[in-house]
């Protein structure tokens, strides 16, 4: 994720194929022959056929096997608003202002946007799933609902409980500091958790690891995750909640969608 640049290595070729005008297994094929003739790379042809014929075939079919029922999951009993800065990108946070921003003037995020900055936020704040669900329904151009409603509910939020995913995709400002360069032009900090400088994405990782305890302990993918929480002490624990509170408390108040 690289700030000002919305493309980078994205085909952007999705709305075009959820819309009917390209047909899945043709660009499969023309992908292939690229790589037969010697004109792309294997990893990048496997990657870009693995994507179409792997996931999108796979979510296709996780909304029709579990619709309509599908749309009312709520794992964690998630109700958070969605804040105004969703709709109009104003926050101090850079990663979600640039994603958002890209929105509003394009309609497209890629998919690690998608995934680990709007979705991962509202993961861990704890939005309902159902208006999230709607949120990227409504703001995105390339949305359908049997496309949206897996990818958020299931890889985004896990508000499915697994049906789709083997955990939350839930993530600390370092993973988005590894992954962009965004934390360089943030007035907030990657590191720390109590400091008022430090990224809120860092006390609501904690926080929704402590508060779901009960729930994803146990996970054998988060046994790293919790391991590193119960190294911090009950104090601690009291601190990091209180940091999510005021958190939460400085969004703007919601809109009316």
């Amino acid at each position: 994720m690289v700030t000002g640049q919305v493309v980078l290595y994205h085909s952007q070729i999705s709305t075009l194929i959820n819309v009917g005008l390209l047909h899945p297994l043709e660009l499969c094929r023309r992908a292939e022959t690229a790589y037969l003739d010697g004109h792309a790379h294997l990893n990048s042809v496997e990657a870009f056929i693995r994507q179409i014929l792997g996931w999108r075939e796979f979510i296709y079919h996780v909304y029709h096997l579990n619709m309509p029922g599908y749309l009312e999951h709520n794992h964690f009993h998630a109700d958070t608003p969605i804040p105004e800065f969703y709709w109009t990108g104003q926050t101090d946070m850079r990663c979600v202002a640039e994603s958002v921003n890209a929105l509003i003037k394009q309609g497209m995020n890629h998919h690690i946007q998608r995934l680990m900055v709007t979705g991962n936020f509202s993961l861990l704040t704890g939005m309902d799933p159902k208006a999230v669900n709607e949120w990227f329904w409504s703001t995105h151009i390339d949305a359908y609902e049997w496309v949206v409603s897996p990818n958020v509910l299931g890889m985004a939020l896990f508000a499915d409980g697994g049906i789709l995913a083997s955990k939350p995709y839930a993530a600390s400002a370092n993973y988005i500091n590894m992954m962009s360069d965004y934390c360089h032009n943030c007035r907030f900090k990657p590191k720390g958790i109590f400091e008022d400088e430090a990224c809120p994405f860092n006390a609501l990782f904690w926080s929704f690891l402590d508060r779901n305890e009960q729930i994803l302990r146990g996970n054998p993918r988060l046994n790293l995750m919790y391991s590193l929480l119960d190294r911090k002490s009950e104090a601690d624990r009291v601190r990091i909640h209180s940091k999510v509170e005021q958190i939460l408390d400085q969004f703007n108040e919601p809109v009316d969608t």
